[in-house]
């Protein structure tokens, strides 16, 4: 079973603001957006896309649908199952390496048995999980979506952009999402389960125990994760589903109270001629690979040999 597929961009209007947006030339117009979210401060969160077709599917989502694990149940049972499923991924993270993890985290003082801790590092080192990265800076989240990518024009004109994400996050709503653990979040015990009765939640790279558990990687990344419970809804359906049930439950004018958005965020479609023009600006800009990555090899080479040659010229 594959998972779905944007087959036109005009169809990205359903769920993003501006999702029918097309820059085809002249990046000064990308940067001159991007520019007017930095300004709002922390108030926007952003993430790249490769790929203008795919839908916000998570690393959990894809494997899970991918590898047709739900037919391993009834229909009805779904839900159950992928609840279970990531249950279980959890688990072999704490009894991986006879429970180093778990040791990792009980000697830093946070609870063996919170499950946001253990999504937080398996998601930082590739394991699947409900979690979907985004940025606070938008350039890294300019970088992620570009990186890797080589462009060969397809005759399906989708297949010519990629896509650059932007979410206002100071709604009511989203502003509650920010804090559904924020109680004893450290020291408290946390289950799946009860992360599971959330459809969506932001996690934050500010909690104690997503700071500790992460390499130097995640300063300039300036990371942060957004939670999807649902088995088979991309992000962005998920929230729709919740706008619709929202408005029907408690009308239009609460919805419009509680500064709410129609649409999870908004979106630029951005060719792929592009990449050359863009990969220099953010070059010119610091943003590489270099900074991204931090490659620790040449943190240990250059620390020690810049050591070394600042001794030799120390006065006697």
């Amino acid at each position: 079973m594959k998972l779905e597929e944007y087959s036109k961009i005009e169809e990205k209007g359903e769920f993003f603001q501006n999702g029918g947006i097309k820059i085809d030339h002249n990046i000064e117009k990308i940067f001159d957006e991007i520019k007017k979210y930095t300004e709002e401060g922390d108030s926007f969160i952003f993430r790249g896309c490769s790929e203008a077709k795919y839908r916000l599917y998570n690393s959990a989502q894809r494997l899970y649908t991918n590898q047709e694990l739900h037919k391993q149940v009834p229909s009805d049972s779904i839900s159950e199952h992928y609840r279970d499923f990531i249950t279980e991924l959890i688990k072999s993270c704490k009894d991986w390496n006879n429970g180093v993890v778990k040791k990792l985290f009980k000697n830093a003082g946070i609870n063996e048995n919170n499950s946001l801790a253990y999504l937080s590092y398996m998601q930082h080192y590739g394991v699947p999980t409900p979690y979907l990265d985004f940025s606070y800076d938008p350039y890294v989240a300019l970088f992620f979506a570009i990186d890797n990518l080589n462009y060969q024009a397809s005759n399906n004109e989708i297949d010519n952009y990629f896509s650059f994400y932007y979410t206002y996050t100071k709604a009511t709503m989203f502003e509650s999402w920010k804090f559904v653990f924020d109680k004893n979040l450290k020291t408290d015990e946390i289950t799946y389960e009860k992360i599971d009765e959330n459809d969506m939640s932001i996690i934050l790279p500010d909690d104690e125990f997503y700071q500790i558990v992460n390499s130097v990687n995640i300063i300039n990344q300036n990371g942060l994760f957004f939670y999807n419970n649902h088995p088979w809804y991309p992000l962005e359906r998920t929230y729709k589903e919740f706008v619709d049930y929202f408005i029907e439950e408690k009308g239009r004018e609460k919805f419009d109270q509680l500064l709410m958005h129609d649409t999870f965020s908004g979106c630029y479609n951005i060719h792929k001629s592009l990449i050359p023009a863009i990969k220099q600006r953010l070059n010119e800009m610091g943003i590489n690979k270099n900074y991204i990555y931090p490659d620790m090899n040449d943190f240990r080479q250059k620390v020690t040999n810049n050591g070394i040659l600042n001794s030799l010229t120390l006065k006697k």
